[in-house]
């Protein structure tokens, strides 16, 4: 046992080791997902002639997020809102309120994908409609 390519193979066993493990880290790293993919189509916000340019609302499937929250999330002024929650829908009505006296403006453009129910759409309307908004904007995605 005293040949020196034994002792040679046993002083690189270790590094050997070492760049075996960086390796599989490595794969590990690359196959892995950190987190999942939120997918949602965003509709065109064009501005139609008669349109007033107001406050707008992002309106996306819970679904989307994966979370376990089911309807629609509100992405309004920098923020999120569940409307499944009674809460979230208060505190995105008072927001709304108050943005809409902040910048003098009553109308609403809601950006809704497409997976949106037409329940949740009627919803945020009518919330929008108690906080003051006099007029919703519905811009829609066309497929090209």
């Amino acid at each position: 046992m005293n040949d020196p390519r034994f002792k040679g193979l046993a002083q690189a066993a270790p590094w050997i080791t070492i760049a075996l493990i960086a390796l599989m880290f490595e794969f590990l790293y690359n196959s892995l997902a950190p987190a999942p993919a939120v997918s949602f189509e965003l509709p065109d916000s064009g501005i139609a002639d008669s349109a007033e340019p107001g406050l707008v609302a992002l309106l996306i499937p819970a679904e989307a997020t994966g979370g376990d929250a089911e309807g629609a999330l509100v992405f309004f002024d920098d923020a999120r809102y569940v409307l499944a929650d009674s809460a979230g829908a208060e505190e995105f009505a008072l927001r709304l309120g108050e943005r809409s006296a902040d910048r003098k403006s009553s109308v609403l453009t809601l950006l809704a994908d497409r997976r949106v129910s037409a329940g949740e759409v009627m919803k945020t309307m009518a919330i929008a409609r108690a906080a003051g908004i006099s007029r919703v904007q519905l811009a829609e995605k066309r497929d090209q």
